[in-house]
């Protein structure tokens, strides 16, 4: 399907009237914060988890490793047939799965069991995930969707900022089982207010069918979407891991304002993601992204030793970028698929998402020395992603020149 096909099926898809704009982004922002709660949950909780089920700490990364693995299994299977299915439907059989695969987590009496939660967990979030951004993209117009993608993605700053923090204080106070329970009742609340909120969604069912499927790759367009989505997760967890031991271990950064840091990192990305998303959809997307990048890449300058910016306002400037990035991407993205494809089309936007971050977090380990010191060849792997973030411009503009309809 070509670009004035997408739009024109685009035109064809009304948005539904039985709830409001705002409430629909409280809802997909809901989801988005369970998710990443869920996602990041086990890599703060890994010495408890460790010390409950008796592994070595080495092996967290397991957990981890089993959640993306399983994700990538689900995106194969889900990318041709999300669409379907009424949205609202695969978005609530989703949740239930998330839900009750928390649940499980708390069974685990062993590694292996738990490892299977997990990737049980994994299989259930990325359809839950692609899917909600399909409702939110087919009920956003065009010009609006950089603004609603940036709220949405408060769900992950709040995350971040209020989600793990909560969840370690009840597994201090009652147990590593405790934040899984705490996640499932929130998935649940989530399927609730789907359940009552949204109606049966099936407008992508009534327009031309689409190629919802690992076909699409067939189109430029799409092609190009996927690598934009590649570049960035790339560049940014190649360094995004390394942060905390890097300022530790090689800046002497006090291990006690190191949550402070993060907080203000968190705060500051939050607000950037949402002038971003307004700039984008005023002035396009890519200006606000070239922006963003070069604040990406000064945040990284400790990274090569050199130390003229204080190293909170070197890491807010790395956070707000990253994040300000993000949503202009994801937004320039939303306008490739037509209704019909959506759901599929985030699906393999996951699917690359994980495959990304996994890639990063293994050309890191092979980059990073050190041992137990300091760690060695952060220059490099700074200077990776920095190119990373530069080729991310260059995709970007490709990418709208083949969204550009004929003159």
């Amino acid at each position: 399907m070509n670009p004035d096909q997408s739009l024109q099926s685009e035109a064809r898809t009304k948005p539904f009237a039985a709830i409001s704009p705002k409430v629909l982004i409280a809802l997909i922002a809901s989801l988005q914060f369970t998710y990443i709660l869920d996602f990041m949950l086990v890599l703060p909780l890994g010495p408890d988890l460790a010390k409950g089920l008796n592994f070595h700490g080495n092996q967290v990364a397991w957990l981890t490793a089993s959640y993306t693995f399983a994700s990538l299994l689900s995106g194969l299977f889900t990318v041709p047939r999300l669409d379907r299915f009424d949205r609202r439907k695969a978005l609530l059989w989703s949740l239930v799965g998330l839900a009750l695969a928390s649940l499980a987590c708390t069974l685990a009496h062993d590694l292996p069991s738990l490892l299977l939660g997990r990737a049980v967990a994994g299989l259930c979030a990325a359809p839950a995930i692609a899917t909600g951004m399909a409702i939110l993209i087919d009920q956003t117009p065009p010009p609006q969707r950089g603004t609603a993608i940036a709220k949405v993605m408060t769900g992950f700053s709040i995350a971040t900022i209020a989600g793990i923090p909560l969840a370690l204080e009840v597994a201090d106070h009652l147990g590593w089982q405790a934040p899984f329970v705490l996640v499932a009742v929130l998935v649940a609340l989530v399927a609730f207010a789907v359940a009552h909120l949204l109606p049966p969604l099936t407008a992508h069912l009534q327009g031309p069918a689409g190629k919802p499927s690992l076909a699409m790759l067939s189109r430029p367009g799409v092609r190009l979407a996927t690598l934009l989505q590649g570049l960035n997760q790339f560049s940014a967890f190649l360094v995004i891991p390394s942060f905390s031991a890097f300022y530790l271990l090689n800046l002497d950064y006090p291990r006690q304002q190191l949550g402070t840091l993060y907080l203000v990192g968190g705060l500051v990305a939050l607000g950037a993601m949402q002038l971003a998303g307004r700039l984008g959809d005023r002035h396009g997307h890519w200006l606000p992204v070239g922006v963003a990048s070069a604040c990406f890449a000064v945040g990284l300058l400790p990274f090569f030793g050199l130390s003229a910016l204080p190293l909170m306002l070197s890491f807010v400037l790395f956070m707000a970028g990253n994040a300000a990035r993000t949503v202009c991407l994801a937004a320039a993205i939303s306008h490739v698929p037509a209704p019909p494809e959506r759901a599929g089309f985030m699906a393999l936007q996951k699917m690359t998402q994980d495959f990304s971050v996994a890639l990063a977090a293994g050309a890191a380990a092979l980059v990073l020395g050190g041992g137990d010191g300091p760690l060695t060849h952060t220059g490099l792997l700074a200077t990776l992603a920095i190119v990373g973030a530069g080729l991310v411009l260059w995709v970007l503009e490709r990418l709208r020149r083949n969204l550009q309809p004929p003159a």
